[in-house]
């Protein structure tokens, strides 16, 4: 008879025998052909450096150098295992594990490697800064460099995988002596908060002004979008503090566009997530059009951006020439990547974690290609953008219809 153990080996060699097979021969070759492009490009972004710092600075250094980029690997494994181990918390698999004879610890050591699967794919910009070492260091240092990656990533992505694991596994009463993988699987670990509501009002506005009223309310009281808005707000505010932050005019520009492309992104992802967020069934009812729902997001983000441009204009730091062009170039990346965002979310309705992660890919594919090519992402993200444009009649129908 199979131990307990056993079993979860195989329920697990299933899995990932069932997802291989899932994937499909392309996709399986387009993964395999950005794997291989992603390695190149770090490849070649750590080698020059490494070299340089070997020549300069010599093999202490060079291999202090090397160490760094891997524990940064590592660094953003744990971080993507942690953030799938806190998915799996807030959508639990199912409280059908409590059912069966077997120990909270298999249930949670099941679920950190479940949680820890999507951390692999960083062994690929690992494995490529550990080939540009090739030549440079000596076999020993590289090969004790790669034993210390591994050890470092096994360690960090399961610690991550545990902290994360007993912070959303919250519960009050008696429920907070069960273990952590107990508290994850109950659907009632956490209390419900009660608040009184005041007495409905009917009013007469547009629409779409309904429609951003419920925008801001659920923004302000929900997990997800209010995090997003506190965020975005933090980094506009820091964009403009960068002005004052140094004595180099170049310096507190580039601060100041790093703040703003951030907020941006954010509130692209914002945009995604309450687009996509609404239920189609209770929507579909509505009186809404998606001139409705594009304006009731896209207004206020205009609006919003539009003050952060003007307060940019408006710093002593530069010529009021030079600010006035400054403000109308960034008027292009500051509206495209949150309508970008928007567009996606309103052609998936429903789907708000597929439209935010489609977001993301398409800003990280952004940012590689800018770094390959010099202004080649802003021309992804553009296509992007008129791809999801194209979708928006979809905005209202069901994806299988």
């Amino acid at each position: 008879m199979p131990t307990p153990v056993h079993a979860f080996r195989a329920l697990q060699a299933t899995l990932l025998a069932r997802r291989a097979v899932g994937m499909g021969t392309r996709l399986w070759l387009v993964t395999l052909s950005l794997s291989g492009c992603v390695a190149a490009f770090v490849y070649w972004q750590v080698r020059v450096p490494l070299d340089g710092t070997l020549h300069h600075a010599g093999p202490a250094a060079a291999t202090l150098r090397l160490g760094l980029t891997l524990a940064a690997s590592a660094v953003g494994g744990a971080i993507v295992a942690a953030s799938r181990q806190v998915t799996l918390a807030a959508q639990p698999p199912g409280p059908e594990w409590l059912a069966l004879p077997i120990e909270p610890a298999l249930v949670a050591h099941h679920l950190a490697r479940e949680a820890r699967l999507p951390a692999l794919p960083l062994f690929v910009p690992a494995i490529a800064s550990w080939i540009a070492g090739l030549g440079l260091l000596s076999p020993l240092t590289l090969l004790l460099l790669a034993l210390a990656f591994v050890l470092v990533f096994w360690l960090l992505t399961r610690l991550a995988c545990t902290l994360a694991l007993r912070a959303t596994a919250a519960a009050d009463g008696p429920a907070r002596r069960l273990p952590a993988a107990w508290r994850t699987l109950t659907s009632a670990r956490r209390p419900a908060r009660t608040r009184r509501v005041g007495a409905p009002r009917f009013r007469r506005e547009a629409r779409w002004r309904s429609l951003a009223r419920l925008d801001r309310i659920v923004s302000l009281r929900a997990g997800s979008p209010r995090a997003r808005v506190a965020f975005t707000a933090l980094l506009l505010v820091l964009s403009l503090v960068a002005w004052f932050a140094g004595s180099d005019p170049r310096e507190q520009r580039a601060q100041a566009f790093a703040g703003l492309s951030l907020a941006c992104a954010l509130l692209g992802a914002w945009a995604a997530w309450r687009a996509a967020g609404d239920p189609p069934p209770a929507l579909r009812p509505l009186p809404l059009s998606l001139a409705d729902s594009w304006r009731a997001r896209a207004l206020p983000m205009l609006a919003l951006l539009g003050v952060v441009l003007a307060l940019h204009a408006t710093v002593p730091a530069v010529p009021w020439q030079a600010r006035l062009g400054l403000a109308l170039s960034w008027t292009l990346p500051a509206l495209l990547v949150p309508l970008l965002g928007l567009h996606l979310g309103l052609s998936l309705p429903g789907r708000p974690r597929a439209a935010e992660n489609l977001y993301y890919g398409w800003l990280a594919a952004g940012v590689i290609a800018s770094l390959s090519i010099p202004l080649f992402g802003w021309g992804m993200l553009i296509a992007a953008f008129v791809h999801a444009t194209r979708r928006l009649a979809r905005w209202n129908t069901p994806e299988l219809a």
